[in-house]
């Protein structure tokens, strides 16, 4: 290759990674929020803004939401944007702020956001909502009991608000007679997908996640990791909606996300999502049992 020709592969391999990162960036911008909190600051909203817990990776999120958000602008006739937040604790302020019209999020942090006018209109369906407790699968650990641990192991989890992650395994934990805090090197994530590639790199001895993440995980990943215990029960994920949404349209949003087991095309929908079993109907009074 000549010098000549040379240059020009690298100008377009530059202007390639340039694109790239203009992608990215927009990506970003959409899936956080920022590009519609501030076109929404000057103008009354002409859509719904769907905003989903960041139990995830961006990127994650999005393969598993975005086929969800299309169907939702289908049922309601009415543009439905995908959006998440960099955490838990700024997707809980914005709910706060009324920012989200429809959110997908954990039962502690729905009873969080009902005070501030928010309605549970459905929840994932029939699987148990359980914590898990995962380990490599060549750890010694095969079982959890205070004897049987050796002290001040590095557990991960994902985020401190993470309801089935962190929250369930921890009180399991304490049900059974750990300290955490004092029998484990606690470290904190920011998602599940990266708490399972900690444990199977070796980053922790053992991590808190839950089965959809588990699910959800490249199968590489997933075939070095084994579950050594699961929490009790909890009422499932939630969908909620604004009470400001007319009666009509939440119950059209209702209707289609009960709707996905059975009509063309939810299998595919499903199938993005990791929810095997689809949606199932939820009031407020469903999550009454969970402590806020």
């Amino acid at each position: 290759m000549g010098p000549d020709a040379g240059l020009q592969t690298l100008r377009e391999t530059t202007v390639r990674r340039g694109r790239a990162r203009a992608v990215i960036l927009f990506l970003s911008l959409v899936v956080f929020g920022a590009i519609g909190a501030s076109a929404t600051a000057a103008t009354p909203k002409p859509f719904l803004r769907f905003g989903v817990l960041p139990l995830e990776s961006p990127v994650q999120l999005a393969r598993m939401f975005i086929p969800l958000t299309a169907g939702m602008a289908k049922a309601l006739h009415r543009r439905v944007e995908f959006v998440t937040a960099p955490n838990f604790r700024v997707y809980m302020s914005r709910v706060r702020r009324h920012e989200y019209d429809i959110l997908y999020l954990n039962p502690l942090l729905f009873r969080r956001a009902e005070p501030y006018g928010y309605r549970a209109i459905a929840r994932v369906a029939k699987e148990p909502f359980v914590g898990i407790v995962v380990v490599r699968k060549a750890s010694p650990l095969h079982r959890l009991a205070p004897g049987l641990v050796r002290k001040r192991l590095a557990i991960g989890f994902p985020d401190p608000q993470a309801y089935a992650a962190t929250v369930m395994v921890r009180r399991y934990l304490k049900s059974i007679g750990f300290d955490v805090a004092r029998d484990f090197k606690v470290r904190y994530f920011g998602s599940q997908n990266s708490v399972l590639l900690a444990v199977a790199s070796g980053l922790v001895d053992l991590g808190g996640t839950w089965p959809p993440a588990l699910r959800a995980v490249s199968p590489s990943v997933r075939s070095e990791l084994r579950v050594i215990a699961r929490t009790p029960p909890q009422p499932q994920m939630a969908i909620a909606v604004s009470e400001t949404m007319p009666r009509k349209d939440r119950q059209l949003l209702r209707n289609y996300l009960l709707s996905l087991i059975r009509v063309p095309g939810g299998k595919r929908v499903l199938r993005a999502l990791h929810f095997p079993y689809g949606f199932a109907a939820a009031s407020n009074a469903t999550y009454s049992r969970v402590r806020p």
